[in-house]
């Protein structure tokens, strides 16, 4: 068995639009629709998508091609597994939620979908590309054209929590933090209206590291004001209040030094 670059016929330091390219023309040749659902065909045709769906995203591609080095292909072994979910945190609650949530890709799927039966369908693989292309863009350090394909992703499938997230990423990368804050807000809400539903703990920390961190001084006065700041979703209620216990006592004990102070300075006057 040949390695993924070679499978494709492209080189190692392609991009992915060559990759994507690639990909399409092998597909055509190997596609069971065009060969009246030839088993040796669609046998050829897993093999070209296995070797897609790790180079077309960022993170996979960079796991493999660490392993591709230190690695020597013969014609009985297979390529070394990517490992790429022992070294990223899941955005949603686990990985499997993350590979599910890709290839949902803003359509209504059927049960036991899998990657060859989403990709038979032409329509859903040029989506399914699009949004590979976006993490493609984001990780390669591309922010405004990351964003732009997230926005134009987002437009048929604006359910996508992952879509969402990475919008927001784009958002901080260009300092535009509280539409940061709502893209992560609203990847949250279609969070819970899931069922069951997802508590996507990645994505509350990163929203409140960003609402503490990031935001504009006139923001977090507003926040503190309103006392949006004092909840951090990703707690639990008595945990949450217990933060919030402690926040109000150390204002009350300013408070108080304060007014110490201020009496000090007028009687020393």
């Amino acid at each position: 068995m040949t390695d993924y670059y070679q499978r494709l016929g492209i080189r190692p330091d392609c991009t992915f639009d060559e990759l994507k390219r690639a990909y399409y023309q092998k597909a055509k040749a190997t596609h069971p629709d065009h060969f009246g659902g030839d088993p040796a065909k669609s046998e050829a045709f897993k093999a070209i998508l296995e070797a897609f769906d790790v180079l077309s995203d960022p993170l996979k591609r960079a796991a493999y091609d660490q392993r591709r080095t230190a690695f020597t292909f013969t014609d009985d072994t297979p390529p070394p597994a990517p490992a790429y979910w022992q070294e990223e945190a899941a955005i949603l609650d686990t990985h499997a939620d993350d590979i599910l949530e890709e290839l949902i890709v803003g359509n209504t799927i059927p049960r036991n979908t899998t990657l060859q039966t989403l990709m038979l369908d032409i329509e859903r693989t040029d989506r399914f590309c699009l949004f590979r292309e976006g993490k493609t863009r984001f990780y390669t350090g591309h922010t405004a054209a990351a964003r732009a394909i997230f926005e134009q992703y987002l437009v048929f499938a604006p359910l996508n929590i992952l879509a969402h997230y990475y919008r927001g990423r784009c958002l901080i990368r260009q300092h535009h933090y509280r539409a940061a804050a709502r893209a992560y807000h609203e990847a949250i809400r279609i969070g819970t209206r899931r069922s069951p539903p997802l508590h996507l703990p990645r994505i509350r920390r990163e929203l409140q590291a960003l609402r503490r961190y990031r935001l504009g001084w006139t923001t977090r006065l507003r926040l503190w004001w309103t006392g949006e700041h004092v909840i951090d979703p990703a707690l639990p209620p008595d945990e949450a209040m217990r933060q919030e216990v402690s926040r109000a006592m150390h204002n009350l004990i300013r408070e108080e030094q304060r007014r110490v102070r201020k009496q000090l300075k007028a009687h020393n006057s």
